[in-house]
């Protein structure tokens, strides 16, 4: 990615370092090159020695959960509140693997100018349909954990958004793209309909799932507090 993007606002601070330019050192590979059986292996291997033991599923989720919270809620922060878009194929796109084999640095090249709805077309049928594919045909779980993870990463990223200013405060080009958006994402879309808004006990809202991403099978982690949907009484009314 350019090296002169501008700085995403503080919501998206975690993942501030996940989106940045290729630099002379880097050590970097094609996305498409770790989507192989082997290296997703690795990468489970990594995940389950670091919070694991556990069930090697919930290892699967957790590999979508971090790349898609690292690749798609920067992505979309940048489109909606900078309109800059980034072409994200598989194969266009580089990464810088953790210690754990995982994904946690992306180098991308900024997608020609086009409409909201292509460039959301890109992002969903360039990146996020074909690696759910991959990955859960590498992991043999099923695509629905890993579009929830994608979908919970989306709509986070979108409330992330609408929450930077107080209401009317907005930019009028920032409003436009988040309600085109939004409008293009129908009911009936995984990016939409696998998360949900309810109440919380503070008389506020939560983004909960409407599927489990598990990562309470991994002895190292717990249940993800007001988004999960087991016993979702205890956080959200």
């Amino acid at each position: 990615m350019a090296s002169l993007l501008p700085a995403l606002p503080a919501p998206f601070a975690d993942a501030a370092l996940s989106h940045a330019f290729q630099a002379d050192d880097d050590d970097l590979v094609r996305l498409d090159s770790i989507l192989e059986p082997g290296p997703v292996a690795r990468a489970l291997d990594g995940l389950l020695r670091r919070w694991g033991p556990g069930d090697r599923r919930a290892a699967a989720s957790l590999w979508t959960q971090g790349y898609f919270g690292r690749l798609l809620r920067p992505a979309i922060a940048y489109g909606l509140v900078h309109d800059i878009w980034f072409c994200l194929a598989l194969p266009e796109v580089q990464v810088g693997l953790s210690d754990m084999a995982t994904p946690v640095r992306f180098v991308a090249k900024r997608a020609a100018p086009a409409s909201l709805g292509t460039h959301l077309h890109g992002i969903v049928d360039d990146n996020v349909r074909p690696l759910i594919a991959r990955i859960a045909t590498a992991t043999a779980t099923s695509e629905r954990v890993h579009w929830s993870n994608a979908s919970y990463a989306f709509c986070r990223a979108c409330s992330q958004v609408r929450d930077l200013w107080q209401r009317g405060a907005m930019p009028g080009d920032v409003a436009a793209r988040l309600d085109e958006m939004e409008a293009l994402m129908a009911a009936g879309h995984p990016l939409v309909r696998l998360t949900q808004t309810a109440p919380d006990a503070s008389g506020g809202a939560c983004l909960q799932r409407k599927v489990c991403c598990i990562r309470y099978k991994l002895d190292g982690l717990k249940k993800c507090g007001p988004a999960c949907p087991i016993n979702a009484s205890t956080f959200c009314r």
